[in-house]
């Protein structure tokens, strides 16, 4: 449905650097990466706003470098919504069909079907500015779908939105695709965004792309450092794997050796990525897990998260961070300057090469 081929270009001190990417038809495709990385960049270019100085960009199996965004049959979302504030709902929800010189009755019904499939007819008189943020964003995305474009690129759409509405509009959204078959990219820099809609995931950083997979690929199985601390693993170890057997690496990191999957071969020198989540704590004396990583530690600090979650800081001869509810804190006293147990599966844990690898 879309590719990137090789795609490079520049804007001012920004580059995008041979990109490569497939978009599946249907697919809800997220672009994640920190602020700056280029993902709004790649959105622009589907949409025709920058053309490659290397590369090619296709949709629907055509090279799309001399047709005008207008001729795309794509359809752009930015974060700010973008209405014309002089228009009711219903003028901005038909304006492209008006500008494509639709007939009035078939302009009326699709406008309509919008208002309805959104949950904003209430609202077909009001001005944007008289709204809320959910609101105009829903307005915002129903004017996008009145032409029909079978691509919907997407800026960080709910950036701007409280938890509830962002939660409904997400639920929308995901309707929408599997009612129409619609291809959705999305820009974000949200990881539970991602988890919550992705079908595929893109993760860019410093105008380059350190990975394309699936879902879980992204989250589980991260090819890089960088990705591996973007999609939330807080520890990050560095070591060298001493022995590897059937794909479980011993890595040693000063004079402690961890445990966690790779299918690095010895001498090589690696990051052990883990999540906090996946971290245990216990008092001394409670032993009995069969957890491959097993480690006393000295709790460091206690950081409460402002909800039912803790942050506990440990030294186990290395630092590492666990998150574990706050009444298994209160029960358990947890308290900086504490030796505690530390565990983890070596399931859990990736060893990942220092170097970064080249994309596929």
């Amino acid at each position: 449905m879309i590719e990137f081929e090789h795609v490079s270009l520049e804007l001012g001190d920004f580059a995008l650097k041979d990109v490569s990417l497939s978009i599946r038809r249907g697919d809800h495709y997220c672009i994640l990466g920190p602020s700056g990385a280029g993902k709004t960049v790649v959105l622009e270019a589907v949409a025709g706003l920058h053309i490659p100085r290397e590369g090619r960009v296709l949709l629907r199996g055509e090279d799309v470098g001399d047709i005008p965004p207008e001729r795309r049959g794509v359809a752009l979302v930015y974060q700010d919504y973008s209405l014309f504030p002089h228009m009711t709902v219903r003028k901005n929800i038909g304006f492209g069909l008006r500008l494509k010189k639709i007939p009035g009755d078939e302009i009326e019904r699709r406008v309509d079907r919008l208002l309805e499939r959104f949950s904003i007819t209430h609202l077909a008189d009001r001005h944007p500015l008289t709204m809320s943020g959910g609101e105009q964003q829903r307005v915002a995305i129903a004017r996008a779908l009145a032409t029909e474009p079978d691509i919907l690129l997407l800026d960080e759409p709910f950036a701007a939105l409280d938890p509830v509405t962002k939660e409904t509009l997400m639920d929308e959204l995901a309707r929408v695709r599997k009612e129409t078959g619609l291809t959705v990219v999305q820009v974000t820099h949200a990881r539970e965004e991602a988890l919550r809609l992705a079908t595929r995931i893109a993760v860019i950083i410093d105008g380059c792309l350190v990975q394309e997979d699936s879902r879980e690929g992204v989250f589980d199985a991260p090819r890089t450092v960088e990705v591996a601390r973007f999609v939330g693993m807080e520890n990050i170890v560095d070591g060298i794997v001493a022995e590897n057997q059937d794909g479980l690496a011993s890595v040693r990191v000063g004079d402690r050796t961890l445990f966690a999957l790779s299918d690095v071969q010895p001498g090589v020198r690696v990051s052990v990525a883990f999540r906090a989540a996946d971290v245990v704590l216990a008092r001394p004396g409670t032993d009995g897990s069969t957890a491959r990583n097993h480690f006393k530690g000295v709790v460091t600090e206690v950081i409460p998260r402002g909800g039912p979650l803790v942050m506990v800081r440990v030294n186990c001869g290395f630092p590492l961070v666990a998150m574990i509810t706050r009444q298994s804190a209160e029960e358990s006293s947890i308290s900086a300057g504490d030796e505690v147990l530390v565990r983890f599966k070596a399931s859990a844990a990736l060893a990942i090469p220092a170097e970064r690898p080249t994309p596929p």
